[in-house]
């Protein structure tokens, strides 16, 4: 939890709620790999950014068929080692 006061959690959960039903996600089965339009959803970026930053080799992206996934683990490194 990012703040310890009730209405950060209310704004925490609220928030978290969102992007799961932005991404689709529920909670009895969450998904490992997101599409880049999952993971745009997810950073809060364009799709074309989240392609860029996989050519660029800042996300690893895993191949299925002609599809790209974004692993969400990679998504979480990248957040933690580029926070200000």
């Amino acid at each position: 939890m990012i703040g310890t006061d009730p209405l950060s959690q209310i704004i925490e959960a609220a928030c978290e709620a969102a992007i799961k039903r932005a991404m689709k996600i529920g909670d009895i089965s969450p998904r490992r790999l997101l599409t880049a339009q999952e993971a745009a959803v997810y950073l809060a970026l364009s799709e074309r950014e989240v392609y860029n930053m996989i050519a660029n080799k800042d996300l690893t992206g895993v191949r299925h068929g002609r599809r790209v996934m974004i692993d969400l683990r990679d998504i979480e490194n990248w957040i933690e080692s580029n926070k200000a």
